[in-house]
């Protein structure tokens, strides 16, 4: 199948992606166990908790766009938060030019799979009336009245999003998606009462039913300054 094309067949989809090409992807054990969590159809919602240059963002997104283009899902919902601009004023621009600084990890995600970023976004109207279009980047900040149904549903830096702001999020979703719950509890970016970020509580909340998966990715690929940085921000989160 040729890179980001949407879509194919339901019935060609794999029963699992252990020969799959995978866009020319090496994986190690615990990033294959990843791929493997979101594409198993009996795991609604899976939690990755995962070191900085894991490539969690990158594996969430391959996997993700997969699940659209053999026709299990209609498409991709990028949730972030809007961190230390919670409310996005702050920043120059319309409501979407504030909000492009979180969505670049996954822009930067999608060229790698080889998705053209032109046509794959609801933003263009050209794209709707040729329904090319099946990806849309949100924060939470407006996420009121919203209901999400039959998509992939990747919440980003999950560490940063309070309580409520993340029941917000996953109060909006049906179970006919896939949510994808990323997150280090090691970078909590939280301007204030970082005690109250909804990751793990509700990572521990999920995690004992059977519809839930919950993953780990334990090594940086960026090198050893990420790698150190990392373990040292993590030891003073965890004291």
């Amino acid at each position: 199948m040729a890179k980001g094309n949407y879509r194919s067949n339901n019935n060609d989809a794999p029963v699992t992606l252990d020969d799959h090409p995978f866009y020319g992807f090496r994986l190690d054990e615990y990033q294959a166990k990843f791929r493997d969590a979101i594409w198993n159809p009996d795991k609604l919602i899976v939690f990755c908790s995962a070191k900085a240059g894991s490539g969690k963002t990158l594996i969430a997104t391959a996997v993700a766009n997969l699940l659209c283009e053999y026709g299990k899902y209609d498409g991709i919902t990028y949730i972030a938060a809007p961190t230390q601009e919670q409310k996005q004023g702050f920043l120059k621009g319309t409501i979407e030019e504030k909000s492009e600084p979180y969505f670049e990890p996954f822009y930067e995600a999608l060229k790698k799979i080889g998705v053209n970023l032109h046509t794959a976004f609801y933003d263009n109207s050209i794209n709707d009336k040729y329904q090319t279009a099946y990806i849309e980047c949100l924060t939470h900040t407006f996420l009121r009245g919203t209901n999400f149904e039959k998509r992939v549903i990747i919440i980003d830096e999950c560490q940063n999003f309070y309580y409520d702001e993340l029941m917000k999020v996953l109060t909006r979703i049906h179970d006919n998606c896939k949510v994808i719950v990323i997150g280090h509890a090691g970078q909590i970016d939280l301007l204030s009462n970082s005690e109250r970020s909804g990751f793990i509580p509700y990572l521990n909340w999920f995690k004992d039913d059977e519809r839930t998966a919950v993953c780990r990715l334990e090594k940086n690929y960026r090198g050893w300054i990420s790698q150190h940085a990392d373990d040292f921000n993590f030891r003073l989160a965890t004291r």
